[in-house]
């Protein structure tokens, strides 16, 4: 058999069908990947390997997550100053507001 969006997808197509009883006597025999030849047992392990969609999801997920991680920091510290600031200037407002009315 040929075919398929990958060398993945189709030994997870193989396998399901070995899998079920209504083709019982249909089983691998093995398989050629990259030009290697692959034992009955090799496919079977193939089919556990993350499709290409897979992959990709995974990867765009590995560098989707450092730029979240590095936005959540920077936003966190700045957000912590902003506070800060906010605070120090209410302080201050309530002082020089409080001072006024001590000097009349």
């Amino acid at each position: 058999m040929w075919g398929g969006e990958d060398i993945i997808s189709l030994a997870k197509e193989v396998i399901t069908i070995a899998d079920d009883k209504n083709f019982a006597p249909f089983s691998p025999k093995g398989g050629v990947m990259d030009g290697q030849s692959l034992a009955a047992e090799q496919v079977r392990a193939v089919s556990k390997w993350p499709s290409r969609k897979e992959q990709l999801s995974i990867l765009s997920g590995q560098i989707l997550s450092v730029g979240a991680n590095l936005s959540s920091q920077l936003l966190s510290a700045g957000s912590k100053l902003a506070s800060q600031i906010k605070k120090k200037s209410e302080e201050e407002g309530g002082e020089k507001a409080g001072g006024d009315t001590a000097a009349e």
